[in-house]
């Protein structure tokens, strides 16, 4: 028993600091999608053939002008640093690159000295969207398409074929892949916000109680653990200890509660996952709620404080278990 706020409070702050954390991290790879591909570039943000879901990028040095169509969508053969890869889009979004491959469209690595960078999404052949579904992006019809498309393209020529992507796909950073970047991150902030006021007002209410109990027990306020000696009712597994009508839980919540004010209690358990715990809900003549009073999921621990409230005090106290 004690009034060691960090102690009862620990846990939370840690969530809370990784929950933080986790803010700047998502905050940080969300500013990425509104880099242009050159600055990612520079940071060395680069793709180089592996899974990546946020924003990387890629130097194009050269780019097969026919594109490949494959259920209604267009794909581009791009040559980059890493390797060769298969860039989903229009050519709207391109076309710039394609106007200038055009007018060296005899040069090997025509692009090269072009300086034309890309902020690009990485799509996997398959991604787990549950806990056993798989949403499959590149089918095996793909990947023999993609190969053929390979070795009738002139890029063939600069690049063998196990440099050829066929596990992956790319696509250009567009406002909607952006748009959904700046969602989650709003997500993760008001999760992260919610956390922390929760965290804040259990703080207070743990003070609040502490400066209840130097009130009510002004001699025991600079030696709590003496009130164990003195108690009335004491359960140490529980936590809870009555005296001169007076009930206070001392475990991980501090709660100080005047029986002598509440007409009525309930005990509740709340399930979870994780089994269910019982809490202690104190009301006033007006069923208005006066305090609440969390006690573990110790159920015979518990039939005993009831009986005792019930049975043995003579307090006003109507108890629904």
């Amino acid at each position: 028993m004690h009034k060691g706020i960090f102690r009862r409070t620990w846990g939370m702050w840690i969530l809370t600091a990784l929950l933080g954390l986790t803010v700047v991290v998502v905050g940080f790879v969300v500013s990425f999608g509104f880099m242009s591909g050159r600055e990612l570039y520079e940071h060395e943000i680069i793709y180089k053939m592996e899974n990546d879901s946020s924003s990387t990028s890629i130097k194009v040095l050269d780019i097969d002008p026919k594109p490949l169509e494959i259920d209604d969508e267009t794909y581009y053969l791009v040559k980059h640093n890493y390797g060769v890869s298969f860039l989903r889009t229009d050519a709207s979004e391109i076309k710039q690159i394609l106007e200038f491959k055009e007018a060296l469209s005899e040069k090997t690595n025509a692009l090269a000295s072009s300086d034309f960078y890309l902020n690009i999404r990485v799509v996997p052949e398959k991604k787990k969207t549950g806990r056993t579904s798989v949403k499959t992006h590149i089918t095996q019809e793909m990947k023999e398409a993609f190969e053929k498309k390979f070795k009738l393209s002139p890029l063939s020529v600069q690049a063998p074929l196990d440099k050829l992507d066929t596990k992956h796909f790319l696509t250009i950073t567009d406002s909607a892949a952006r748009f959904v970047d700046i969602v989650m991150f709003i997500v993760v902030v008001v999760f992260f916000v919610i956390v922390l006021v929760w965290q804040i007002v259990r703080v207070r209410r743990i003070k609040q109680h502490y400066g209840r109990f130097d009130e009510l027990f002004p001699d025991y306020k600079d030696d709590m653990k003496r009130l164990l000696d003195d108690a009335e009712y004491l359960d140490e597994k529980l936590g809870v200890l009555v005296k001169d009508g007076i009930l206070v839980s001392y475990g991980t919540e501090f709660r100080v509660v005047d029986l002598e004010k509440a007409v009525s209690a309930s005990v509740l358990r709340q399930k979870s996952k994780w089994g269910g715990k019982y809490r202690f809900t104190f009301f006033n003549g007006g069923r208005k709620q006066v305090e609440e009073v969390p006690l573990g999921d110790l159920k015979d621990n518990i039939i005993d404080l009831v009986h005792y409230l019930r049975e043995v005090c003579s307090y006003n106290v109507y108890i629904q278990f």
